[in-house]
């Protein structure tokens, strides 16, 4: 689960590479991480509670099939006593009229299918006889599974639940067998038995058997230790065993939770799933424009608007660390637009505003990419040489010119020309000035150059005249 929410969020983040720096990628990959974690802990823990309350449920539905398996064979094995008993008072009369007697028993019972009345352990009448014919004549005693449990019910004295035993006339059922004495004090007095079948599988499927779903569910006979309901592994695997009491006997019910498998606790896994994840990436993409919107914020503090270049902000904290932190030479350059009020007096400052955005569009790729070019406000820009030597300041100084100088702004239908006064200032680390005097050398080196500039265009526009 971590490591493909891991990718998803670093996939995010380099969609934002270029605003985002090393820290955001540093910040996504813990923020994976946490999530992940979170995640992962949110999900199983909202799992573990659906779980733990659909475990509560096939509780209380086990306990439920229980009951009503335990009733349901109580309540027809009570009906068959009252046969068993016309059955010891007359035998006679009970085989006469069998059809009549068995089926009140049929009638009133929910789950019994047949009846068969076995003098000396010899079947000799069934109810209903269609299709139970084959059982007419069946001798308990060349049966040996069957005959035993005839026996343990001839020795209780008392109604035995056998089974699930496999039938002469085919299928399966349980057998609720009932030992019949002539006289109720002599067990010497055995005259037979009574055995009434009964249709387990209706038994259980009417008792919500068949239909607990979330857990493998298997039954056994606590006494004899058959398996006849569901796999031997689930006892081996048991969340929870519970008895079935019979009348003399006992069935031990396991289940085994199988919830996690169950098509609505998946369904409900990938939902939980989808919806933190939905969650997680909602958090981050807020997060992400956050972040954005102030490493914008940041980006304008420091920027110029019309130019696009750094500000003055940005300049003087730039200068401060070459001249306070880093201990790093430079050379500094005072550039001031000459006759810029003038182009903004005949022209219009929309073609003074055109003509700012072409110098510094020119001074930027005059420069090294190491070097810094800023506006300092109005018409006044600064460039910051790194790592120049002194000797090449003046050849740097008239490339700049030539290159800004040369190249004419094109604004509606005229060519407006720039002309740049360059001064400079010269920081040396080792012998250090103040941020103040480097500023102010180049300031004055600037009105130098500005006035010698003059100068010159005077003398040669007396000599043209």
């Amino acid at each position: 689960m971590h490591q493909p929410l891991l990718f998803l969020f670093i996939g995010c983040a380099m969609l934002f590479q270029r605003q985002f720096n090393r820290w955001f990628l540093v910040f996504t990959l813990g923020f994976a991480l946490l999530a992940g974690l979170a995640v992962v802990s949110t999900h199983n823990y909202i799992i573990e509670q659906v779980i733990k309350e659909e475990q509560e449920d096939i509780n209380r539905k086990a306990a439920l099939i229980r009951s009503r398996i335990e009733a349901a064979i109580f309540r027809d094995t009570y009906l068959a006593d009252s046969l068993a008993t016309v059955v010891a008072i007359d035998p006679e009369f009970a085989m006469a009229s069998w059809d009549d007697v068995a089926g009140k028993l049929l009638t009133k019972a929910s789950y019994v299918r047949n009846v068969g009345l076995a003098p000396n352990d010899v079947i000799s009448h069934v109810y209903p006889l269609k299709g139970n014919e084959a059982a007419i004549g069946l001798d308990f005693r060349a049966r040996p599974e069957q005959y035993r449990t005839v026996l343990r019910a001839r020795n209780l004295a008392d109604v035995y639940i056998a089974g699930p035993v496999d039938l002469v006339q085919g299928g399966q059922a349980i057998i609720a067998r009932f030992p019949i004495f002539l006289s109720p004090i002599d067990k010497s007095s055995y005259w037979g038995g009574v055995s009434v079948v009964i249709n387990y599988t209706k038994l259980f499927e009417e008792s919500g058997l068949f239909n607990l779903a979330g857990a493998s569910v298997a039954i056994k006979n606590t006494e004899t230790l058959d398996y006849f309901y569901g796999s031997q592994d689930t006892f081996f695997n048991a969340d929870f065993v519970v008895p079935i009491s019979l009348p003399n006997g006992e069935w031990t019910l396991a289940a085994q939770y199988t919830i996690e498998q169950t098509p609505q606790v998946k369904q409900l896994s990938i939902f939980v799933y989808a919806i933190c994840i939905s969650f997680v990436l909602a958090t981050y993409g807020m997060i992400g424009l956050f972040y954005r919107s102030f490493l914008k914020a940041k980006e304008q503090a420091f920027q110029d608007e019309l130019t696009t270049l750094p500000n003055r902000r940005f300049a003087i904290d730039l200068l401060e660390k070459l001249t306070t932190e880093r201990k790093e030479s430079f050379v500094l350059l005072n550039i001031d637009l000459n006759d810029f009020k003038l182009i903004n007096d005949v022209y219009g400052h929309e073609a003074g505003d055109a003509l700012l955005a072409h110098v510094a569009s020119r001074l930027r790729q005059s420069v090294r990419a190491s070097d810094i070019v800023a506006r300092m406000g109005g018409d006044e820009f600064i460039a910051v040489l790194r790592a120049a030597r002194p000797g090449d300041v003046n050849s740097i100084i008239n490339s700049i010119k030539t290159s800004v100088e040369s190249r004419a702004c094109a604004w509606q239908t005229y060519k407006l020309y720039p002309s740049l006064s360059i001064g400079h200032a010269l920081y040396d680390h080792e012998s250090p000035q103040s941020l103040d005097e480097v500023m102010a050398t180049a300031d004055h080196d600037m009105y130098r150059v500005k006035t010698l500039g003059k100068r010159e265009r005077s003398v040669k526009e007396s000599i043209q005249g």
